[in-house]
């Protein structure tokens, strides 16, 4: 009996050893974020407007994600998506709601979470939390016969506006009290307005672009866009025209694009420019114009690097109809010069 009593204080003793004492809830704070979208100064959409009849939309988010990140790791802790919308005195938009925690250090992001076309990844780790859009399909693509059979670039749809919202080193104490956040969301997004002359215009059935250099991608948890690969921006152009001109008004082909932003050049010199513009106008009895002009110098003049406005003092010619043939059924073009609403 006293061998089997030692047996089985030994194990006792064992197991009171191994345990360790843990409150039966954790402690969890209970923080109150305030995002305040703000959309002062974006080129070509609030600000610096070029052209007033081709004007891009800008659509005021109805949800923002919040991401707590773990600073040790980077790994994602907790996450909340808040809806409570509201306008300050200030005349801005907020986004209100509430997040539990438990206490430490953490770094924080917010995103509007209601973007059709530009889509996130990687929210699991902050390093990795990259917006993107998805690559333009091959029936799109072909219609740049000349540039159809290069392996580069990929072409991307024009992402949305994504307003973001970063702050790094927030301190969560255990005394179980709750705070509050207040944070500014601002849009990752540069907005563009290119146009050229056009000549005969009213033969037009519908245009599309693509331009090249840009990044594909914005690695949004650092603030870093993706430099790195050689990508081009999709977007459709528009008929209307410029009194500005210095012949007089006349007949452009115009739009304004959204991109992740145009590389620096001295991410990837090269003897040949990788930067180029190439237009498609398909005419109403069923023919293709392209037209591919280099766009170094155009981002290098002031107008560009002040406004982001891509000025070409070029002219792309549409010949006139040969009589008969397909005539594709875009509405407009005619009636409405100048007066096209803008849109995807």
């Amino acid at each position: 009996m006293n061998r089997i009593f030692r047996i089985a204080l030994f194990a006792i003793l064992c197991f009171l050893c191994s345990c360790e004492r843990r409150p039966l809830v954790d402690v969890q704070v209970m923080i109150k974020v305030r995002v305040v979208l703000n959309t002062d100064d974006i080129p070509n959409v609030t600000t610096g407007i070029y052209n007033e009849k081709i004007v891009a939309e800008l659509t005021t988010p109805e949800i923002f994600r919040v991401i707590f990140y773990d600073r040790k790791n980077n790994e994602i802790v907790s996450q909340e998506f808040i809806t409570r919308k509201g306008i300050g005195l200030d005349g801005r938009y907020f986004y209100e709601g509430d997040v539990y925690i438990a206490p430490g250090s953490y770094d924080m992001v917010c995103y509007n979470f209601d973007t059709p076309s530009t889509l996130v990844h990687g929210e699991r780790n902050k390093n990795t939390l990259e917006a993107f859009t998805s690559e333009i399909s091959d029936n799109i693509y072909s219609r740049f016969k000349s540039r159809a059979d290069a392996p580069e670039p990929s072409l991307y749809y024009e992402p949305d506006h994504l307003f973001v919202a970063r702050e790094d080193g927030l301190d969560v104490s255990p005394t179980g009290e709750a705070f509050t956040i207040v944070t500014e969301a601002r849009t990752i997004i540069d907005t563009y307005y290119v146009q050229l002359r056009l000549v005969n215009g009213h033969y037009a059935a519908n245009a599309v672009a693509m331009i090249t250099d840009l990044a594909p991608s914005n690695r949004f948890g650092i603030g870093e866009p993706e430099y790195g690969r050689y990508a081009g921006t999709y977007f459709e152009m528009y008929r209307s025209v410029d009194a500005r001109m210095r012949m007089g008004e006349c007949d452009v082909l115009c739009a304004v694009f959204n991109t992740f932003g145009k590389r620096p050049d001295h991410i990837a010199p090269a003897v040949e420019s990788q930067l180029y513009i190439s237009f498609n106008v398909l005419t109403r009895d069923g023919n293709s114009v392209e037209m591919t002009l280099d766009m170094d110098s155009i981002f290098k003049t002031p107008q560009a690097m002040e406004n982001h406005w891509l000025l070409i003092d070029k002219e792309i010619v549409l010949p006139e109809p040969d009589g008969g043939g397909f005539k594709p059924g875009v509405e407009g073009w005619d009636e409405e010069i100048g007066e096209i609403e803008f849109g995807k």
